[in-house]
């Protein structure tokens, strides 16, 4: 048969078969290198999984414009996150291979899709990370700055499950010691990972950043439509706490008018410190082209209202008002002092994963409120 332009044949399929029981046996074994942009799987949904080469893992500060090393395992995420700020990065990189002379029909066939579409359904994973790692690693030149796992796009999405790209990256780290270590995710995947991550706390400084950006299951199941229920981070939470890893609590990126009320907040804040969180952090959205792209649609087919006051407040601008940022700023202070938290230490770590010391906000007011107020939403519906 023929997906777009790429013919699937029986021998493609075989192929495709050997190169994903490869890529799970002895995954840092000297090997050769597998064919690049071979497609590895595709699932009775559609989504298809596609290997490719990268010739670096590791993103400096300097490339990426943020306080810490990079590594993102996959490009695309199948989560689908309405807010999502990362599917250029997947359009850049399909459509750069695809530019290419004697491009691959798979780079072909996913340049053609609309980008919120490939960023969902053309899953690129990096299936000689692990080894480019081990290769490249350099304690003394990455000294005391952290390495985030999950800049971008979940490192435990679905297709961890499969390709387990990200646990072998990990694997890499037991080999060092005194590194900074950090991962964002939404998926309780992570917590098949328990034991490896409480091995490497006794290693490196390592802690696991939880996005939970409310714990409205309804809500998210909308907003989010493939990624892991909030019980279900929470219970993964727990675990790796119990084992004496450190998690902290992303409430990010936090949906004025939808996700910003004080019950709501109140709500995520008390289950990160009954899961054993030992800090909180939140910051509002950050209405991006990628964002706008993706978000502005979303609230005109579930909240249209709310979707015309982001219009008439956004505009062509990124940020919130500085009354709404300073209002919310407050609200979560409170709220973390209220539960046990150190909101000094949540709005440092708030900056440390979002890159936001450089944040700028808008000189005007959110949604119609008041100069003197500027105040978050009371309702996750108004």
């Amino acid at each position: 048969m023929r997906v777009g332009q790429v013919r699937v044949t029986g021998a493609t399929t075989r192929r495709a078969k050997r190169e994903v029981r490869r890529l799970r046996a002895s995954p840092l074994a000297p090997r050769p290198s597998p064919q690049p942009w071979l497609e590895l799987h595709r699932a009775p949904s559609g989504t298809a999984y596609i290997g490719i080469t990268p010739r670096q893992v590791l993103n400096p500060p300097a490339a990426t414009g943020m306080g810490f090393w990079s590594i993102n395992p996959y490009v695309g995420c199948e989560f689908g996150c309405a807010y999502c700020y990362a599917r250029e990065t997947h359009r850049w990189t399909v459509e750069r291979a695809a530019n290419q002379r004697d491009a691959p029909g798979t780079s072909r066939e996913a340049a053609r899709l609309p980008v919120a579409e490939g960023f969902e359904r053309r899953i690129l994973v990096k299936v000689t990370a692990p080894q480019v790692l081990e290769q490249s690693i350099d304690p003394a030149r990455l000294g005391t700055t952290p390495i985030v796992i999950g800049s971008a796009t979940d490192p435990y999405q679905p297709a961890e499950r499969r390709f387990a790209v990200t646990r072998q990256l990990l694997e890499v780290f037991r080999k060092h010691e005194g590194l900074h270590l950090g991962i964002i995710t939404k998926s309780a995947l992570i917590a098949r990972d328990a034991e490896l991550l409480a091995e490497l706390s006794r290693r490196h400084a390592v802690t696991v950043h939880f996005s939970i950006g409310s714990l409205d299951r309804e809500l998210l199941r909308r907003l989010e439509p493939r990624s892991a229920a909030p019980h279900t981070r929470l219970r993964a939470l727990r675990r790796l706490t119990a084992l004496g890893v450190s998690c902290d609590v992303l409430i990010m990126p936090i949906l004025p008018g939808l996700t910003d009320g004080e019950d709501e907040l109140r709500a995520v804040v008390g289950a990160a410190k009954e899961a054993g969180a030992v800090a909180v952090a939140g910051g509002s959205v950050r209405m991006g082209p990628a964002t706008r792209n993706t978000l502005l649609p979303w609230l005109e087919r579930h909240r249209p209202a709310l979707a015309a006051r982001y219009r008439r407040h956004f505009g062509e601008e990124d940020y919130v008002s500085k009354g709404y940022a300073s209002a919310l700023r407050e609200r979560l202070h409170r709220l973390q002092e209220e539960a046990g938290f150190d909101a000094a230490e949540g709005e440092r770590r708030e900056r440390r994963v979002s890159g936001s010391a450089r944040w700028k906000p808008l000189q005007t007011e959110l949604f119609g409120a008041s100069t003197t107020s500027g105040a978050p939403g009371t309702s996750a519906a108004s």
